[in-house]
């Protein structure tokens, strides 16, 4: 599955969870190949209906039914004319998220999105690995780059299901987890004192 529009409509909100995922920090990825599931643990952007902003909101993005999984870290000097690929495999790709430090999810489509970053670096892979025989459903691509730093990462998951989890492992529900976010970027675009974080950038 090289497209990355969903092949079925199971009614997953897809542009809701990008709104969400948006400018999230990727504190961790944790791979199970036997469950075939991935897990990503998030710091998000969220404001509570009725109540002052959580210093911290830490979620988990657990993707279910993982059939594939592909990376590409690579370093590009500037004084070099092509990027080197550096070594990376499904079982270290905690290690390469982690290297990044807590990099933000810049961007807007993550889920099902346009293929053109996959075009871009889908021939400098450094693993492409087949995790189980479930047919995908849906794509994630997300990237860590922070600053001068001359290296990359982009990593595209094969997938069927989302949960999301609080940091205690209950369920929260997609709704719930959405609105928080569509509140926190709506107030953002009113310039609201509450989301202007050094981070990310202010409203046009």
């Amino acid at each position: 599955m090289d497209a990355t529009r969903a092949l079925v409509d199971d009614g997953l909100d897809t542009a809701g969870l990008n709104t969400a995922l948006a400018e999230a920090t990727c504190l961790g990825v944790t791979v199970d190949a036997a469950a075939a599931e991935l897990r990503i643990d998030l710091e998000v952007l969220t404001l509570p209906e009725d109540s002052p902003p959580p210093e911290h909101h830490r979620v988990v993005l657990l993707l279910t039914g993982v059939s594939r999984v592909a990376a590409s870290m690579r370093l590009h000097d500037w004084h070099e004319p092509e990027p080197r690929v550096l070594p990376l495999t499904l079982d270290t790709l905690h290690e390469g998220v982690a290297a990044f430090g807590g990099g933000a999810l810049h961007g807007w489509e993550f889920i099902d999105g346009a293929s053109s970053g996959w075009s871009l670096w889908r021939e400098l892979l450094s693993f492409d690995t087949e995790v189980s025989a479930n047919p995908a459903v849906h794509v994630l691509e997300f990237a860590q780059q922070e600053g001068v730093d001359p290296r990359e990462l982009d990593v595209r998951i094969w997938f069927q299901g989302i949960r999301i989890l609080d940091p205690e492992g209950n369920d929260v529900p997609t709704a719930e987890f959405v609105a928080g976010a569509q509140r926190w970027w709506k107030a953002h675009d009113k310039c609201d004192p509450r989301t202007m974080l050094p981070d990310v950038a202010p409203p046009m």
